[in-house]
């Protein structure tokens, strides 16, 4: 075991401190579902592993003046079983039921899984999609970060030493969400894809597209946003748009998939989320 320090921040201000002082020695705790891997490897040597918990500031799922709040520290769980959610982000809330399973889905928090910044965490593409805004503060204060500029790279974001992500927002829409993976539950995605639509009848007046585990970073497809924004929506025209992926994202060859595997299917998640977002099912 590698050796390290824990301390525990019962309230945000607490917590606030507790960052402030440590810096870039600090590593947030919440679920700690990838915490012990960390250290057995030796990522976390000399940190201080700040356990946010029991804060109870950074819970909740909640609808306010037509814009969805969900916590730092919503459990997958509590994400994968909101009526609120299935109703107003779908893309969240499909992403949550098929993230690994039920017992790890019990501690992993929305946060966590998204400050980790993997290329293929699961709920980062929804957050694209929905263009959510992570409420983040520190010391310093309070800023907004838009989940299009959160991520820096493979396992970096733009977060700064001593911020901690207290919720995100982002405003209700018709949403799907796809992820393809070696089995049907614990497996780490070969491709995830994720669509908010806006229709005016079957016109497409506002689309985001989003995939995990085809990019350093989860990343927006926006030559498929362009190719269908403005258009009638039909089966040719998607299909012709979600070719179009392949300009936005970069696979790589992993033990999960090869490069030129995840280019292939990437086009049919794309059609599947879309559809998904339109109609609530793939038709």
């Amino acid at each position: 075991m590698k050796e390290f320090a824990f301390v525990n921040a019962p309230t945000l201000d607490s917590a606030v401190a507790l960052l402030g002082e440590l810096g870039e020695k600090a590593y947030v705790v919440a679920g700690g579902t990838n915490v012990m891997v960390d250290i057995r490897v030796g990522k976390r040597n000399g940190r201080t592993l700040v356990n946010i918990r029991d804060i109870g500031a950074l819970k909740g799922i909640s609808l306010q003046n037509d814009e969805m709040r969900v916590g730092a520290l919503a459990t997958l769980s509590q994400i994968a079983a909101s009526e609120l959610l299935k109703e107003k982000a779908p893309c969240l809330y499909m992403a949550a039921n098929v993230f690994a399973d039920p017992t790890t889905r019990n501690s992993a928090t929305i946060a966590g899984n998204c400050a980790g910044a993997s290329p293929a965490a699961d709920t980062a593409p929804s957050l694209l999609a929905l263009n959510a805004i992570a409420h983040i503060v520190s010391a310093k204060g309070e800023r907004q970060l838009n989940m299009n500029e959160f991520f820096a790279g493979v396992n970096r974001t733009h977060l700064q030493p001593g911020e901690l992500i207290t919720h995100f927002t982002f405003k209700p829409s018709k949403s799907g969400f796809i992820k393809l993976g070696i089995r049907n539950s614990m497996a780490i995605s070969i491709v995830t894809a994720a669509a908010a639509l806006e229709l005016a009848g079957d016109v497409v007046t506002t689309c985001r597209v989003a995939l995990g585990s085809v990019a350093p970073t989860p990343v927006r497809a926006k030559s498929v946003e362009a190719a269908l924004t403005g258009q009638r929506l039909t089966e040719e025209l998607l299909a012709h748009a979600a070719e179009r992926v392949r300009e936005d994202i970069s696979p790589i060859d992993d033990v999960r998939a090869t490069g030129a595997y995840r280019r292939e299917v990437a086009p049919v998640c794309v059609k599947r989320a879309v559809k998904l977002a339109a109609y609530g099912e793939c038709r």
